[in-house]
């Protein structure tokens, strides 16, 4: 697993900037021809598939109570969100660890608040504005590799519950898995501590450990936990490979 944390002054750097306007998408279009974030395949990429890393079936977690049926076909799902700004990278693959094209990778999280659009009263978390948004959540499929992408931005976090992304991963109409993912604890205490759009809130009372959903061990919790990666002033890049089966999952987390 490969993590880098930026300086306090980069890490400013990132928020100054977006707090200045820049758009995710100009900050995206920096980076150039970049595997990471799609535009490239190669023996130097960091995402290249290990074939020993990815077999492990993924198994389910709970849907939650702040999914949204219908959510957009997009990959930038930040509408208009502030916050450090994040690539994320799937990789859905069989049992036979061969890449599957054309699976719906369907994604929400909460805003830096730790706000779920779309719903109202416990997702909405004290916001009255969130129920009529869509931000944070939306559907792309995988290409010929497997892989799919999203612009977004770190996620927050409410009591009880670390900071996660929930998952669905559907061929067709089928849901073959729910689950969700993971961030180190040291990567979340660190951009709560130290990015400016994240100060106004305090560091995660919650960790991986206590997380009412997959916490107790750290041995419990890696096989859903994200790659990432800081790059200067950059968005943070984060993956994860996702491992389905013919049929739906039955084995939970």
């Amino acid at each position: 697993m490969k993590d880098y944390l930026l300086s306090r002054r980069e890490l400013l750097a990132t928020g100054l900037k977006s707090a200045a306007g820049l758009s995710l998408a100009s900050l995206v279009g920096n980076f150039g021809a970049d595997p990471v974030l799609g535009q490239t395949h190669g023996v130097e990429d960091i995402l290249t598939f290990e074939q020993a890393d990815v077999c492990e079936l993924a198994c389910r977690q709970t849907l939650g109570p702040c999914y949204s049926p219908d959510p957009p076909i997009r990959q930038d799902i930040t509408s208009g969100k502030k916050g450090l700004p994040m690539r994320l990278a799937f990789r859905v693959v069989g049992t036979d660890c061969l890449p599957i094209s054309n699976a719906a990778v369907d994604i929400w999280h909460t805003d830096v608040n730790g706000v779920y659009s779309a719903l109202a009263g416990f997702c909405a978390n004290g916001d009255p504005n969130a129920p009529g948004q869509n931000f944070l959540r939306g559907v792309q499929l995988t290409d010929s590799d497997g892989w799919a992408y999203f612009d977004t931005i770190f996620p927050g976090w409410y009591p009880s519950r670390t900071n996660h992304i929930h998952v669905t991963i559907r061929i067709g109409t089928t849901a073959m898995v729910t689950t969700q993912f993971y961030f180190l604890d040291r990567i979340n205490s660190h951009v709560f501590k130290n990015h400016p759009l994240y100060l106004h809130r305090p560091t995660p009372s919650t960790t991986n450990r206590t997380d009412g959903v997959l916490g107790g061990s750290a041995s419990r919790m890696m096989p859903y936990i994200f790659s990432t990666k800081f790059v200067g002033s950059k968005p943070l890049r984060a993956w994860k490979t996702i491992v389905i089966n013919t049929a739906p999952t039955t084995c939970n987390a």
